[in-house]
Parts: C-alpha cells; structure tokens; sequence
C-alpha cells in the first residue's frame, strides 16, 4: 500500500503514481488535497490515511489486538 498527498510539494506526485505503477502487487491511494504531512493535516485526509492503513493491516482497527 502507497498512500501519497495529492497536494505535496515536497515530493512529486507523478513519481510516486510511476513507481506504483511499476510494483507487481500493491495499491496506491492518492488523497487529493492533502500535504507532505497526511498526519498532520485536517481530520478528513488524516481519516482517509487512517481508514487505508487499518483496511490494509490486519488486526489494525481492533483496539485489544
């Protein structure tokens, strides 16, 4: 799983879709708007980084895991 800031002037956009492109398995999750530091950001793209990485995690999202 890639999860990549729509918005990030920090590091290029179309890079990170390139080399996503180029992996035999994976997912790449762009979060349109977002900056360099999806955390960081505003609570809807820091809940889209979120919900990506407990979907991809197994055991993730279960608070006594």
């Amino acid at each position: 799983l890639i999860i990549a800031a729509g918005a990030d002037q920090v590091v290029s956009t179309k890079a990170v879709e390139k080399y996503a492109r180029s992996l035999r398995l994976g997912s790449l999750l762009m979060i349109d708007g977002a900056k360099h530091e999806i955390l960081q950001e505003v609570d809807l793209y820091r809940e889209q980084f979120l919900a990506a990485f407990d979907a991809f995690v197994p055991g993730s999202d279960d608070p006594t895991a």
